[in-house]
């Protein structure tokens, strides 16, 4: 390894980026442009509030104690009061609403009776976030309606009001939520989005670098210039990537994260420490497919097309267990994965070391394979020399 060699291909690798608009937009427009965009789309993280339409049938006292309390709670608010089931439909299919309670004639005399009382929900799945905040809400306040029917039940029974309450609610469950306690969507995706943005700019950024060197015949004069050394090379070429979005992790973490108020429980530089290996593990995997394109715009739309599929199949969004077999193979190759379960234990939930030192493990092992593979790509092409010197732009990859 020679640092005047590897000096020398940082500052050309500096210096294709600085001329190469399309480069430049990528590294240094994009991350910035995208982390903005989805942390003001995200900045209010939950949906309060939600609008609720009512069938009250009943209008009675109780129904209406009933739905004043509904709409004293944080989620739901009741915007819409309808005459009929008809016309309540309706407006669930013109939006106005995301459900609507319907409480049927009679709900009040079955209270006093101490019979069952019925009361109907319907709810728009279309959007299961909101429909699942509406059903917390309306079933916490039958809960408590239903508490304290049990309660006046025994005390009509001449039972102490303190004794009538434990036997009216024998099981009291609490409920603790934690790592998410406000239940919020923008907590549970957001850290993962933000790197997600990361990975597929330095992806895209790189594959362009790459991709323009076979396009351009000049791969030939990197190694060349590497003196046939592939860590002189590969840190010559990559090193650039590797600073710029180190950097960029420090400003998620230390910008990004405190305003949009998300939260790093776990130990600041082991959190860095796993994210330069995460870098490291992408950029050689990077080198390694982008190897394969001799067309730079090609590059960058295949690249591009993965973001989505990528995010999908890392686990965040669906159990990876439940995906298919060969699907969670895939999965496992990608360096993603791992951090992503690393970035959850240590930011999210500080956990302990025992508990995520084989995720460690994992990406060090894909961060080896991401070395072998590219090396053996750096000396099958060193031995291609001659033909990558008489390839032509026309020709998108080779095998």
């Amino acid at each position: 390894m020679n640092l005047k060699v590897i000096w020398k291909l940082l500052k050309k690798e500096a210096c294709l980026v600085l001329n190469d608009k399309s480069i430049l937009l990528v590294l240094f427009i994009a991350p910035f442009l995208y982390l903005f965009l989805v942390g003001t789309t995200y900045v209010k993280k939950d949906e309060e509030k939600v609008s609720v339409g009512v069938v009250d049938m009943d209008r009675t006292k109780s129904s209406r104690m009933f739905l004043n309390r509904l709409n004293a709670t944080q989620k739901v608010a009741i915007t819409h009061s309808y005459n009929s089931l008809p016309e309540a439909k309706n407006g669930i299919n013109s939006f106005d609403v995301q459900g609507f309670v319907h409480i049927p004639y009679g709900f009040e005399n079955k209270l006093k009776t101490k019979e069952s009382s019925p009361i109907g929900l319907v709810l728009n799945n279309t959007r299961f976030l909101p429909s699942n905040d509406i059903n917390k809400a309306v079933n916490l306040v039958a809960l408590d309606y239903a508490l304290e029917s049990r309660e006046k039940f025994f005390e009509s029974k001449q039972i102490h009001p303190s004794l009538a309450r434990s036997s009216a609610d024998p099981i009291a469950v609490q409920i603790h939520a934690v790592y998410n306690p406000t239940n919020n969507y923008g907590d549970f995706l957001l850290p993962f989005v933000l790197f997600l943005i990361l990975h597929q700019t330095l992806l895209i950024g790189l594959s362009e670098s790459v991709a323009s060197d076979r396009e351009n015949g000049r791969m030939q004069l990197g190694f060349e210039e590497s003196k046939h050394n592939f860590l002189n090379y590969i840190i010559g070429k990559t090193g650039l990537y590797l600073f710029l979005f180190l950097a960029y992790n420090f400003f998620v973490f230390l910008v990004a994260f405190p305003l949009l108020d998300l939260p790093i429980h776990g130990n600041f530089f082991a959190l860095l420490g796993v994210s330069s290996i995460f870098l490291l593990a992408t950029i050689l995997y990077g080198w390694f497919i982008a190897s394969f394109f001799t067309s730079e715009a090609r590059s960058m739309e295949i690249i591009a097309f993965t973001s989505y599929p990528i995010f999908l199949i890392t686990g965040i969004t669906w159990p990876l267990n439940e995906m298919p077999v060969f699907v969670q193979f895939i999965s496992n190759l990608i360096p993603l994965r791992p951090f992503f379960v690393l970035l959850k234990k240590l930011a999210v939930m500080d956990v302990g070391s025992h508990l995520y030192i084989s995720d460690i493990i994992h990406l060090l092992v894909l961060l080896m394979v991401g070395y072998v593979a590219a090396y053996l790509r750096f000396r099958y092409l060193h031995k291609k020399a001659p033909q990558l010197n008489s390839d032509t732009p026309a020709s998108e990859s080779e095998n």
